[in-house]
């Protein structure tokens, strides 16, 4: 960048940034010298200069991608009381109804990473259908979101937009035995989720997805149909807005020592297969 000196281990600085303005909290009685303070706010500046135009660049290179729609963390969703971070239903009906409008397999199972070979093959053609609070038969479980591939294939999936405590475990067991319908050859279940949970949690046969890879396969989909239904990319791309900003954190006016964050997951979305 013209005009800026930046240090080349660039995250590197920006831990120790982070970690001096902690010392005091982990240090309990020790106070920090404030000898080199003025050295570490000029380098703050410097830092927070550099990323500001890393992220500049990257929101442009965005926009260039989804034009004539434009980068969707231009758009305040941190704001909206609908979709704050404790509405998960919000969320999971926003889900269903993007979900609903697609209507081939191979472009729903790439999203939650379930696109091998044999289920591709299995669920091809097959009739999409997408259920939302689907109770089961003992009404002990309720479902988030459920798609049926015809009569041969089921996908659940359990909604979660804060991170579940200890009665995760027992809430995914009584999904896992959630009664099948006789005649579905494959049932697939998913958590998705803003992290995943520990190694010491028995997920019962459901695979994890994360919300901030799940965002960026739905960039990339919003994208190729841009040309054919524009006004649904849109929506698709406000809903990612929403869930990076509320849900991860991102945002195009960061907090200082936050920016990278916002960039790197601006490259990530479009260079990633």
């Amino acid at each position: 960048m013209i005009g800026v000196k930046v240090p080349l281990n660039y995250g590197h600085l920006t831990g120790v940034l982070r970690n001096w303005s902690e010392f005091h909290v982990r240090a309990k009685h020790k106070s920090p010298s404030w000898g080199s303070a003025p050295l570490l706010v000029k380098s703050a500046k410097i830092l927070d200069h550099y990323a500001q135009q890393c992220l500049q660049d990257a929101l442009a290179r965005s926009d260039a991608e989804f034009s004539p729609l434009a980068e969707p963390l231009r758009l305040n969703l941190g704001k909206h009381r609908w979709l704050s971070a404790d509405r998960e239903e919000s969320y999971s009906d926003w889900l269903a109804w993007i979900l609903q409008g697609i209507s081939d397999s191979a472009e729903i199972l790439p999203l939650f990473a379930l696109d091998d070979e044999a289920t591709r093959d299995l669920l091809r053609s097959e009739e999409i259908r997408v259920h939302r609070e689907v109770w089961s038969e003992n009404k002990n479980s309720r479902t988030d979101i459920e798609i049926q591939f015809g009569e041969r294939g089921l996908l659940i999936i359990e909604v979660k937009v804060l991170n579940p405590g200890s009665e995760l475990q027992p809430e995914l067991k009584r999904f896992n035995e959630r009664v099948t319908p006789k005649n579905v050859e494959l049932r697939l279940l998913v958590l998705l989720g803003t992290e995943a949970p520990d190694a010491e949690t028995n997920l019962s046969e459901f695979t994890f997805t994360d919300w901030r890879t799940l965002c960026k396969r739905l960039r990339r989909y919003a994208n190729r149909i841009k040309g054919s239904d524009l006004l649904r990319a849109a929506a698709i791309l406000i809903f990612c807005g929403a869930v990076e900003q509320n849900l991860l954190g991102l945002s195009c006016h960061p907090r200082r020592l936050r920016t990278m964050a916002t960039v790197n997951y601006l490259h990530e979305w479009r260079c990633e297969a």
